[in-house]
């Protein structure tokens, strides 16, 4: 008999319920969230605040992307000034639509044919998104030969090899999280990022930073990017920009490039940005500015780290933080202890939300410690 509702894997936690830093289970255990859905949950879950903001809602139930609608702008300046780009918004109604955006701004603009990512990175779900990083080869594959993708090593190696095979021209767009979330947090040093800015610029190759994971505060500033000190020709959102109350996303694009999309029919999303989705986002915003959270975020992410550091040597930026584990199952070990965290290919990674207090890290970081080892 067919499941109902596909499932990728055999779940492991039947949700019942979620508040502040915990998910609670069918059975009424609480687990301490250090995943908060995979950067998704930065503002915490059910915040009455945000909760409220959403039941006050009286706007119209759907509006056409064909119309005008004055939230759809207020919400696309303010994430433009959040930026601090000359830019303009696509709208999205999550991650991959906003890097599937970011891929067809840079076509339309340069029309060229290759792409370069981190093989076996993540940005999205779709073919395309798939196909930039060489995700499930072996059972979507063959992908079309349009993608360059880059391994990681040694960073002097890996800038010298992104790098040239930008200035062999003919490459339409550069795409990476600023921090590499989905290897394991890896944490790219200033120089690699300030040598491809150089690149692309010389070439005129677009700048894609994905910030589906790393932006609204996950890194101890607004957006990833910010850390480096550069500006990128796109940016792709979503996750923390509603922390999960909505389905939005968006690729906010430099506005000379946006410019190549000016033409009949050149995006269309059915549901990018829904008003009750707007609605969310920018209660999200607010609530976000109004209880400084990025500065939480940075504030707890060092305690974080330094705690860690006791018995590890973590990588990563304010809340985005990975480090090297020997115990294999760590992951379900904690689970058992109450803590939900996630761990791969001899990495485990921590996404806590960005109002954790030091009672629950000090509490998340026993247990880690406890099931460090094998």
């Amino acid at each position: 008999m067919p499941e109902y509702v596909f499932r990728y894997a055999a779940p492991y936690l039947e949700v019942a319920g979620s508040k502040d830093s915990y998910i609670i289970s069918k059975n009424g255990q609480k687990y301490l969230d250090f995943l908060m859905g995979w950067c998704v949950g930065n503002a915490g879950w059910n915040k009455k605040t945000i909760t409220d903001s959403i039941r006050r809602f009286k706007g119209p139930t759907y509006v056409s992307p064909t119309y005008n609608y004055g939230r759809w702008e207020e919400l696309g300046k303010k994430l433009v000034s959040l930026t601090e780009l000359d830019a303009t918004c696509f709208r999205a109604t999550g991650g991959t639509e906003a890097v599937e955006l970011a891929l067809k701004i840079s076509k339309a603009y340069n029309r060229r044919k290759n792409f370069i990512a981190f093989k076996n990175a993540y940005h999205g779900q779709s073919f395309a998104c798939m196909a930039l990083v060489g995700l499930h080869a072996n059972k979507f594959g063959p992908y079309p030969d349009d993608y360059v993708r880059i391994n990681l090593g040694k960073w002097d190696k890996v800038t010298d090899t992104v790098v040239n095979a930008i200035l062999r021209k003919g490459v339409c767009a550069f795409i990476s999280e600023p921090i590499i979330c989905n290897l394991g947090v890896i944490v790219p040093p200033k120089s690699f990022f300030e040598s491809v800015r150089e690149a692309c610029d010389e070439t005129n190759t677009v700048m894609i930073i994905d910030e589906v994971a790393t932006g609204f505060g996950r890194t101890g500033e607004w957006f990833g990017f910010q850390n480096y000190g550069i500006k990128p020709d796109i940016i792709t959102v979503a996750k923390g920009f509603s922390s999960g109350y909505a389905p939005i996303g968006a690729a906010v694009a430099d506005a000379k490039i946006s410019e190549s999309m000016r033409f009949g029919f050149s995006n269309y999303s059915t549901f990018g940005w829904q008003p009750l989705a707007v609605e969310t986002a920018m209660a999200n915003i607010n609530y976000m500015e109004k209880n400084k959270l990025i500065d939480k975020s940075k504030r707890s992410g060092e305690y974080l780290m330094n705690r860690l550091a006791e018995f590890c040597e973590p990588q990563g930026k304010g809340l985005c933080v990975g480090f090297n584990v020997k115990n294999e199952n760590i992951k379900k070990d904690c689970r058992d202890n109450g803590l939900l965290i996630d761990a791969f290919d001899g990495r485990s990674v921590l996404f806590p939300a960005l109002d954790v207090s030091k009672n629950e890290i000090d509490k998340a970081v026993e247990i880690i410690k406890k099931n460090s080892k094998p």
